[in-house]
């Protein structure tokens, strides 16, 4: 077995520097409450070198020390502890959360993030253990994670290297004691009774508390006390439980000033979308659809969301689809803040056949009727669907999706007539003889009728106000030829032309 453990000790500090790399090198205090009661929560080494400590009022910290204060930010804390786990994860699918946000740091005084990774069996993708800890420690350091990694054949030990160190700290089962032995007993976790009762006895490293006789200790100490000379020889077990989180993709950028142009906001909507295509395509999904939620100056949010007729990995197509959404739905006030959440699902695959015909590319289909709907309108590009009606233009338009059957697998349809519908449907007088149209006026011009059949009456929706009834003939006439469509309206007493018959 094998394994690492990842300890970041003053987290709030950490992931206030990672978004402002110029205050690494500055002494940072994060301080919480309601003030003026503010209290110190998290400080870097600088801090602690100017005198600020733990506990410490805001008014204390001020008054001994040039550091720069700022209010605890929980959401900051959050995002940076997701893309910490998600680092972790690119590692090993294994991964316990002992310490963070997510569980309000176990209760712990300190605001520190413990994670544990079972490192066992991916030698072939990352090399030696040792390799494994220093290829982690490298990752964590370019995403500004001031991390210890600590790397051990058993699971207490790698948290107590962990903790011992600002940079990678390993050890083998031949060194693991040795290297134990040299840590100090405050990095044991017990309680400050505990350690109190260490110190009286003189202990301060684990090689001392571990030399100590077994029964004797018990004997003063319970069963607490053997436990804690088991972390200090390195035998203590620990049953790794993985975090099983969900998989979400959200990114949200906050902006130092309002942006107001569109070009502005694309620009900082790529790397967005680029961060979450990565983490999907790590886990080998696609791209169902993607929301965008601008945060305005005093106006609602504003939400865009696109929707590709085929899951996609492009970034340029989505990007795209993007920004014809914003010119078609543009914000009405500066943008100071950007949300962007996607919806994964498993890539769309499919095998053609080699006489098949040659579809378009979806990513170019997709921009294809993103322009149309642009021109168009939202709701006039798309596929027809029958409607269970009998009424005039009975379909809507519903979201076009690409057949991939092949074209020899449709059944042929035999020829049929087609009637071209007029919208709207043009004004015609009608004289009848024996109740059937004989004569009609059109277009400033008289036309004979020579054959006509009908008629099929159609009534319906008189149960939501708006009734219709009517009778449709379809009549041939002399000179020219040519077959129409007419209906009659009971309701006016006026004759129409719906359509011609092609």
């Amino acid at each position: 077995m094998s394994f690492t453990a990842i300890n970041i000790a003053e987290f709030p500090i950490a992931a206030w520097q990672r978004n402002v790399p110029k205050l690494r090198s500055s002494a940072c205090v994060v301080v919480d409450g309601v003030p003026p009661q503010e209290k110190v929560v998290s400080l870097c080494r600088q801090a602690k070198s100017a005198g600020v400590e733990h506990g410490m009022s805001r008014v204390q910290a001020e008054a001994g020390s040039a550091a720069v204060f700022r209010a605890r930010k929980h959401d900051e804390e959050r995002a940076a502890f997701a893309t910490l786990l998600e680092i972790a994860e690119r590692f090993t699918p294994r991964v316990e959360v002992i310490l963070s946000p997510q569980n309000n740091y176990a209760e712990e005084r300190r605001l520190a993030v413990v994670l544990l990774l079972d490192s066992s069996g991916i030698g072939t993708l990352f090399g030696t253990a040792e390799q494994y800890a220093r290829r982690l420690y490298a990752e964590l350091h370019a995403a500004g994670f001031p991390a210890g990694i600590g790397g051990a054949p058993n699971a207490e030990a790698a948290l107590l290297l962990a903790r011992s160190t600002e940079g990678v700290a390993f050890a083998d089962r031949h060194s693991l004691r040795g290297r134990l032995a040299r840590l100090s007993v405050y990095l044991l976790p017990c309680e400050d009774r505990m350690q109190a009762v260490l110190r009286r006895w003189g202990i301060r490293t684990l090689g001392q508390l571990a030399a100590l006789p077994e029964t004797a200790l018990i004997s003063r100490l319970g069963q607490q006390g053997l436990r804690l000379q088991q972390l200090a020889r390195g035998d203590a077990d620990h049953l790794l439980v993985p975090q099983e989180g969900e998989f979400t993709l959200s990114e949200t950028v906050a902006l130092d000033t309002p942006v107001e142009l569109l070009d502005s906001l694309l620009f900082v909507l790529s790397p967005m979308l680029e961060d979450i295509l990565r983490k999907a395509v790590e886990r080998a999904y696609a791209l169902r659809s993607v929301r965008l939620t601008l945060q305005l100056e005093r106006l609602e949010p504003h939400s865009v969301a696109v929707r590709p007729a085929t899951p996609t990995q492009n970034r340029e197509v989505l990007l795209k689809l993007l920004n014809l959404e914003l010119q078609a739905h543009p914000p009405q006030s500066g943008i100071v803040s950007v949300t962007l959440e996607a919806e994964p699902t498993q890539p769309q695959t499919a095998q053609r056949g080699l006489f098949q015909a040659q579809f378009p590319e979806a990513d170019k289909l997709e921009l294809l009727l993103a322009r149309l709907r642009s021109i168009a309108g939202e709701g006039n590009v798309g596929s027809p669907q029958l409607q269970n009606r009998h009424g005039d233009d009975a379909f809507t338009i519903a979201a076009f999706q690409p057949s991939l059957r092949a074209c020899a697998d449709k059944e042929r349809l035999p020829s049929r007539l087609a009637v071209r519908i007029f919208r709207p449907p043009q004004s015609v007088r009608v004289t009848c003889w024996s109740d059937q149209p004989r004569v009609m006026f059109w277009q400033g011009a008289r036309y004979v009728i020579s054959y006509c059949a009908g008629p099929w009456h159609a009534s319906g929706s008189w149960w939501n106000g708006e009734a219709w009834d009517r009778d449709l003939w379809d009549v041939v006439t002399v000179e020219p030829v040519q077959a129409l469509r007419l209906r009659y309206e009971h309701s006016s007493k006026c004759w129409f032309v719906v359509g011609l018959y092609d």
